[in-house]
This record gives structure tokens, sequence and C-alpha cells, in this order.
């Protein structure tokens, strides 16, 4: 997370699995709307893209040297993205424990890359974690 090579989040309190609805812009402006929560990350492109993983992806990479990220799961949920260093908002909109939207209900999470020269501080622990 510090070299701004992976953003890491938390969606649930409690673990629930759920197949989110997530929309991708590439904006210039940030989101202003009401949330449910908002998160705030820098990443680096270097190969014109970007992959949504889940935990399990992740966890498998790390234990197994065969496994890779993306797995053949995720491979799907490719971000074509320019190269380039991105402020990311992550806008959640659906609360999957209380069943409940804030501010939107067509989408569960905005993923808004907005293009930048420099990064600000890189966040020191997951996003949204409460550990």
């Amino acid at each position: 997370m510090k070299q701004g090579h992976i953003l890491v989040f938390q969606m649930t309190e409690e673990g629930i699995e759920y197949s989110w609805r997530v929309e991708v812009r590439k904006g210039t402006e940030e989101i202003t709307h009401k949330c449910f929560r908002k998160a705030v990350g820098y990443i680096e492109v270097t190969e014109n893209q970007l992959y949504l993983v889940d935990y399990d992806c992740l966890t498998m990479a790390a234990q197994f040297q065969n496994n890779k990220v993306p797995d053949r799961n995720c491979s799907k949920y490719k971000i074509e993205i320019e190269n380039g260093l991105y402020k990311v908002e992550v806008v959640q909109y659906y609360n999957v424990d209380e069943d409940e939207y804030v501010g939107a209900s067509e989408t569960d999470i905005l993923l808004n890359f907005i293009k930048v020269s420099a990064s600000e501080p890189i966040a020191e622990k997951v996003f949204w974690c409460t550990y």
C-alpha cells in the first residue's frame, strides 16, 4: 500500500459475503454526494490496467506460490486505465451489515479514479478497518 501498488478496504463489519455492484469512473471531480462511507487512497497504474480482487484471491496468493493475483475468478474484473498516478475515491453506498443504502441505490460501490501528479501520505492501516 505504501508504494502505491495496492489499495485494500473492508466492505463489511460482519464478514458477510455479498456480490457487489461496482461502478468505475475515471473523472476529474471528487465525489461530494451523500454515501454510507468513503475512503481515499492513491495507486500507480503501470500496465494500463488494474484488477479488482477479493480477499480469497489475496490470501491464496500469499500462502501458495502457484496462486497468482489476479486468479481465474478475479481476472474478469479488469479495469482498463491509462498509466499514471491516481487518487482513488472508494465510495460505499450499501451498508450490507444493516441492509440499507445511503445516497444511492443503483450501485453498491463507486471507484472514482482522478489522475494526479503527486500523492498524499498513504494510510498505515486497511481502510474502514475497525480492529
